[in-house]
């Protein structure tokens, strides 16, 4: 059914750089994470001392279910990319312990996850660029505010 080219693999090299493909690609999310708990941190302490005010309860809203998509999608990615890093290891693991056949399975299976966790993060970034429109938008309903002073 599938060729396994198990040589391909075991040469190191696809190893090596999906090793550090995978790490670089945990830390990208992990940032991610941190700057959007920041964001949600810092929004929630601006409404609480009454620095932010929004015109309508649906500016509100959107805010909080932008946030909880977006924290959503990057927990799965940090989970996916997580379980991907794990079953990158198993599958250097299996070559060495020459467990060939499950050394191959393994590193697609870790393929297959860093996959996902890559659609997962572009969706992200599309819930993000949404809510960032949504503040361009509220910016240029204040231009003519501006243009009359």
């Amino acid at each position: 059914m599938f060729n396994l080219n198990f040589q391909l693999i075991a040469s190191g090299t696809a190893l090596g750089t999906m090793f550090f493909s995978s790490t670089i690609f945990i830390t990208l999310v992990i940032a991610r994470y941190a700057t959007i708990a920041n964001l949600i941190r810092d929004s929630r302490a601006l409404i609480e001392n009454k620095s932010i005010t929004f015109r309508r309860n649906q500016e509100y809203f959107f805010q909080i279910a932008n946030y909880e998509k977006r924290l959503e999608l990057l927990k799965q990615t940090l989970y996916l990319s997580l379980y991907c890093g794990v079953s990158l290891c198993i599958s250097y693991l299996s070559i060495l312990m020459n467990f060939e056949l499950l050394g191959v399975y393994t590193f697609a299976l870790h393929l297959i996850l860093i996959l996902l966790a890559l659609f997962t993060l572009v969706y992200e970034l599309a819930v993000s660029f949404e809510a960032l429109n949504e503040h361009l938008d509220i910016m240029n309903s204040w231009k003519d505010k501006f243009k009359a002073e």
